[in-house]
């Protein structure tokens, strides 16, 4: 079976295609066979949404998580973060564990 084109991807290629699975989809969604919504933030952009408290339509999942972990990083209640990000409160109780953890 032959390898996905994509450099740096050792997985194979979708049967009958040129790319894997996981690639094809990137692009048929963004365009971009590295494109992931976790590793694209924009720290003036993520500041600036907190001070204003707020998250836009478009913002990708690692700029939510970073608003919420500045929200509760101010001392805001996990209700309220979970409000304003959008998620569970529950989600905001994970995300400030594995903060904690990785500071540790």
């Amino acid at each position: 079976m032959p390898q996905c084109n994509i450099d740096d991807c050792t997985t194979p290629a979708a049967h009958r295609r040129t790319v894997c699975h996981k690639h094809r989809t990137r692009l048929n969604r963004y365009g971009d066979p590295d494109f992931t919504q976790w590793t694209t933030a924009d720290d003036m952009d993520v500041q600036l949404l907190i001070e204003q408290q707020r998250v836009p339509d478009g913002a990708t999942r690692l700029e939510r998580r970073l608003i919420a972990v500045g929200l509760s990083d101010r001392g805001m209640s996990a209700e309220r973060v979970a409000e304003v990000v959008a998620v569970a409160p529950r989600t905001v109780h994970r995300w400030r564990a594995k903060t904690r953890q990785t500071a540790a």
